[in-house]
């Protein structure tokens, strides 16, 4: 995330450019959210035919633990697995930044609100 800051006394013009900054941040996030999204859950497929693939490859073996265990050690599985467990921290970052921007765009309004209460005559 770039270090954006909510300028110290923000003037409505400095409210107001934050709040677009913010609010195509989380538009660019967000389609980055999908896009990982999508690639997190062709790399669960991926598990998921890997591990078909191995357990047909083991199913020779007569114990059922074991066979599971062979078919979770097989190169291919913990190939995908890995390439999984990879696109899910990269999806899992995008959305703690997503997050991070809705947090400044909430406080950003609330900086709003604030202002048009003193602007009313209503605080201070």
């Amino acid at each position: 995330m770039n270090q954006f800051r909510i300028p110290d006394n923000a003037t409505f013009a400095q409210i107001s450019q934050s709040l677009a900054i913010c609010s195509n941040q989380m538009a660019s996030v967000s389609e980055k959210c999908a896009e990982y999204k999508a690639d997190v859950a062709l790399k669960q497929t991926s598990i998921k035919r890997a591990m078909a693939k191995a357990t047909v490859k083991f199913s020779g073996e007569k114990n059922v633990s074991l066979i599971k265990a062979r078919a979770e050690l097989d190169s291919q599985v913990m190939k995908a697995q890995d390439e999984y467990d990879s696109a899910s921290s990269i999806y899992t970052i995008a959305q703690g930044e997503l997050e991070a921007w809705a947090c400044q765009f909430v406080a950003l309004r609330k900086m709003v609100a604030i202002r048009e209460i003193e602007l009313r005559g209503g605080i201070g």
